[in-house]
């Protein structure tokens, strides 16, 4: 099956598994460290046990790289992940951290807690968070030959770079890490079929965005030699399966087994600062929509949503992969049971009620913005208690809530599911400054900045959470003018994304004041506040409203993408007509990463409300130029010349919406411009009065047909959406820590979310 480098479920990556080792002699190990460490192995394979085991690896502290910050808090969201959503024990979970993680230490551990137990029926996970890197290999004499200076032979090899991952040579950098092929090789000596490796970590070396708000998994330095003691316990293990008469399989993609890698070959693998903590981008997306998983909806659209949330943040410079895509079992979600999806876990609980929650099921941008009184359901109370917890503090993942009202005894480990989301009116966005602008260039933005509305605060670039990022846009000197003697250049000022992709249309002229170019900004700054607004609206995981949403193409008559939310397909809608979409299964397209859409291209999307009420719709877009655009398709208007109203899109009960109406239709195309686009589709359970007002506002606003509007008062409509959704909650004012809050009440509205590529061929 021969997928491209888009697709998430691809056959290109790591793949590190087993085939069995049922006979696993020592002899020709004689006394290296091997021989104890697989001594007694054929005994302890004996019989299946259906046990669980996990080994994570995670480093942060480094001897001679720059120290990272989110491999710790991989580590612990991945073991929160195992022990309560798929039954591991926590005796069964080995954790190797910073110091810990030395080359000799993982691979010791590999051995003794993960190839000596497992037996064949076993669950067995592995995850390493941290740097990986490249190192030259010499070349043996079957190997292709390659030269290099003119008189190195070598091939690079990937690593995984331990805490005591590079060590000084004579004259040049030897690397004590782990070979891709160790583990490779490690892998092979498992006897269970059923595991899979988690890698947070790339090995890039190519040029990268000097622009990007996040740090790297990767080193930037080739090592010139491997470890001679990294080659001698590869040499060993290779050994022991010849002296078997085996041989380690080279064939990666015809090994079972599945392995989950942060990046395509050629990637970066990022981690991210949020508010009070850091995490690797990709593990963070992974468990978090995998704690959102249910029996009804298949464990691979988790894995197509971490796709997503990665892409929609760093583009083509990270898209996760799968390998072995027909793989009908993923390894470690295998028995989850009927555990019902969650937004967290209670991690404490005092002699009060007074509870600490885990926020483990919730995107992490969404964490940040969470307001004090926002409230959660306590999963499976007794009946006729109440069951909600009101946020009082929030830490990084952590809330401390209260109980609202007289409340059934809480225990740790109770799961809670969203509610009632509250923010704060005035959020705004964090700008960092890039670091290749200088002291005066800083003080001059940061003083212009203080006058835009839509920014919040100028934080440091890689330091602090960050939106966007303001820098700098090389280009040639005039040669006219160019001084040959100093190189000058000459610079524009323009935003990137925290991704560190260059947002086109922000490019100012060459030589323009920095003051100056924070205000030509304001108007992109203003898309930038409304379309994180509409990201934060996000709830398909949380959503109590059935509904769902397919978007198409003439070209494409099957879903590129399917979205549902989460109750619809756990709890199918009771209905006497033929259903609109299948609930029984996952959305119809799970095999891809995001979308491509080529620029220009003709899209129709399918509303279908599966409730039992009427439900309203607002359909709203970002595109690669930071624009705002909303999709309206009046009936008509009325009320006179001088008081003209929108009427609502209204999706009456176990009906549905097609948007264009039909093929013969007005035409919905996607942008010309080329990058990541997402469209929001909105729903309630009340009409969206006051957007509509606000939409027929604009200059640009025909009031006689449908039509793909471009948003000119992004932040007025954005306000008037929150503002409609709010009254639509009706949630009572004692939750309310004041009057200056949106809260929403998941029971109100729905936002299911497409993001997809626009590209140019």
């Amino acid at each position: 099956m021969g997928l491209d480098r888009r697709t998430f479920l691809q056959q290109a990556g790591l793949t590190f598994f087993t085939w069995g080792v049922t006979e696993a002699g020592t002899s020709s190990l004689g006394n290296h460290r091997l021989t104890a460490l697989l001594k007694n192995y054929q005994q302890t394979l004996a019989q299946p046990s259906n046990r669980k085991l996990a080994l994570l690896v995670g480093i942060n502290q480094y001897n001679a790289q720059d120290d990272l910050t989110g491999c710790l808090m991989d580590v612990e969201l991945q073991r929160e992940l195992l022990i309560h959503r798929f039954g591991f024990k926590a005796e069964d979970i080995l954790t190797l951290s910073d110091r810990q993680a030395s080359r000799e230490n993982i691979e010791t551990a590999f051995i003794e807690h993960l190839t000596q137990q497992a037996k064949p029926d076993d669950v067995v996970v592995f995850h390493f968070s941290g740097y990986g890197g490249q190192v030259k290999m010499p070349l043996a004499s079957s190997e292709e030959t390659a030269k290099i200076d003119g008189s190195d032979r070598f091939r690079l090899a990937n690593c995984f770079v331990p805490a005591d991952g590079m060590t000084s040579g004579k004259k040049n950098p030897v690397a004590n890490s782990i070979l891709q092929e160790t583990l490779l090789v490690l892998a092979q000596t498992l006897s269970t079929t059923k595991c899979i490796f988690v890698l947070d970590t790339s090995f890039n070396q190519t040029a990268r965005s000097r622009h990007g708000s996040f740090k790297v998994r990767s080193l930037s330095q080739v090592a010139d030699y491997p470890s001679p003691q990294e080659l001698s316990f590869l040499a060993q293990l290779q050994e022991d399966f010849a002296n078997k008469g085996l041989k380690p399989s080279k064939r990666l993609i015809s090994l079972p087994g599945i392995v989950l890698c942060a990046s395509s070959n050629n990637q970066v693998a990022v981690e991210r600062h949020w508010d009070g903590f850091s995490a690797g981008l990709f593990t963070q997306a992974l468990t978090r929509n995998l704690w959102q998983i249910h029996p009804r909806n298949q464990v691979q659209v988790a894995l197509s949503r971490t796709a997503e949330d990665v892409e929609q943040v760093m583009g083509i410079q990270q898209q996760p992969t799968l390998s072995n895509p027909e793989q009908s079992a993923i390894a470690y979600y295998f028995a989850i049971g009927d555990v019902p999806h969650a937004a967290g876990i209670v991690s404490k609980v005092d002699q009060s009620n007074h509870v600490e929650i885990k926020l483990l099921g919730l995107p992490a941008n969404l964490i940040n913005c969470y307001g004090i009184n926002s409230c959660f359901n306590l999963v499976a109370t007794p009946e006729n208690l109440p069951s909600k917890l009101q946020v009082k503090s929030k830490t990084g993942l952590i809330v401390k809530a209260e109980p609202s009202g007289a409340i059934a005894s809480i225990q740790v480990g109770q799961l809670v599911q969203e509610a009632i989301r509250i923010f704060n009116r005035n959020l705004c966005l964090n700008l960092a400054l890039d670091g290749d602008l200088n002291r005066v260039e800083r003080v001059d933005a940061t003083s212009a900045l203080a006058n835009i509305a839509a920014i919040n605060s100028a934080v440091v670039a890689k330091e602090q959470n960050a939106d966007c990022l303001l820098g700098k846009i090389a280009s040639e000197a005039d040669p006219a003018t160019k001084n040959s003697e100093t190189n000058n250049q000459t610079f524009a000022y323009g935003l990137y994304t925290a991704g560190g992709s260059l947002i086109s249309k922000t490019i100012g002229v060459a030589e323009e004041a920095v003051k100056v170019a924070v205000e030509r900004l304001r108007p992109c700054f203003d898309n930038l506040l409304a379309a994180k607004w509409l990201e934060l609206t996000c709830n398909e995981f949380s959503a109590q409203i059935k509904a769902s949403a397919t978007l198409l193409t003439p070209e494409i008559k099957s879903p590129l993408w399917q979205r549902i939310t989460l109750v619809a397909v756990n709890n199918p809608a009771a209905s006497t007509k033929k259903p609109l979409f299948s609930l029984n299964s996952a959305p119809l397209e799970v095999t891809k990463n995001l979308p491509l859409i080529p620029k220009g291209t003709e899209i129709r999307l399918n509303l279908a409300n599966l409730d039992q009420c009427k439900l309203y719709a607002i359909v709203l877009g970002t595109d690669a130029d930071g624009n705002i655009n909303a999709l309206y398709t009046p009936a008509k208007t009325t009320n006179g010349e001088n008081n003209a109203e929108l009427e609502a899109m209204a999706i009456a009960p176990q009906e549905k919406l097609v948007l264009p109406p039909t093929e013969n239709s007005w035409q919905w195309k996607v942008s010309q411009s080329p990058g990541m686009n997402t469209v929001y589709v909105i729903l309630a359970t009340q009409p969206f009065s006051q957007t509509l007002k606000t939409f027929a506002q604009q200059q640009n606003f025909k009031l006689n047909q449908p039509q793909v509007l471009n948003v000119t008062n992004p932040m007025a409509v954005v306000n008037a959406l929150l503002s409609d959704l709010h009254n639509t909650s009706g949630v009572a004012s004692e939750l309310l820590p004041n009057e200056d809050v949106y809260a929403l009440d998941v029971n109100r509205w729905a936002t299911l979310k497409f993001v997809f590529e626009v590209i140019s061929v």
